[in-house]
């Protein structure tokens, strides 16, 4: 989860990626269906969502002096498509820089054991990417913890295995402070 904030929030908005647009929520929809994309388009599509969602919700809302709390958000891109999907990170990188995709100030990562995350998830429909296998959640998995490792003062990693309460308690102790 990753949260834009200043100093005096005058509100709080909540969104998420991809979605938070009607552009977003279309592109969601044909990211999420049980239809074959190859990794470079679903980062495309992933791209074009973000920048439709900056330049709709986020932008404005900072503007407005509010925050912005968003469900996933560019770390999802590098986890999920750089290291589930083996695109290259200089291609992300590249297309962070070319589309000026501005940086969460805190990024809240959920941490949780492949295991743990596939039984919680048993017995659900799973859409397109939900349905992938074991080992791409386990490279998913080392991509936020990479990123977490490698940029601490904006990641506050979350251990989520716990009970729902305890899950809470972690996050009220992370935000505790911000605004």
């Amino acid at each position: 989860m990753d949260i834009c904030r200043r100093q005096n929030p005058q509100g709080v908005v909540v969104t998420r990626e991809p979605g938070g647009t009607e552009v977003g929520e279309r592109i969601r929809d044909i990211l999420l269906k049980q239809v074959s994309l190859h990794a470079q388009t679903e980062l495309l599509l992933l791209f074009a969502a973000r920048v439709q969602h900056i330049k709709a919700v986020i932008e404005p809302a900072l503007a407005l002096g509010k925050t912005v709390v968003c469900d996933r958000y560019q770390d999802a891109t590098y986890a999920y498509q750089g290291y589930g999907r083996g695109l290259e990170i200089p291609l992300i990188d590249a297309l962070t820089r070319l589309l000026a995709i501005p940086s969460p100030d805190l990024t809240l990562y959920f941490d949780v054991p492949v295991d743990v995350a596939l039984a919680r998830r048993a017995g659900r429909a799973a859409d397109r990417i939900e349905a992938e296998g074991e080992e791409f959640f386990k490279r998913v998995r080392d991509g936020y913890r990479f990123r977490a490792h490698s940029e601490p003062e904006r990641f506050v990693v979350i251990p989520a295995a716990g009970s729902l309460a305890e899950v809470g308690e972690a996050v009220d102790a992370a935000l505790a402070g911000c605004w």
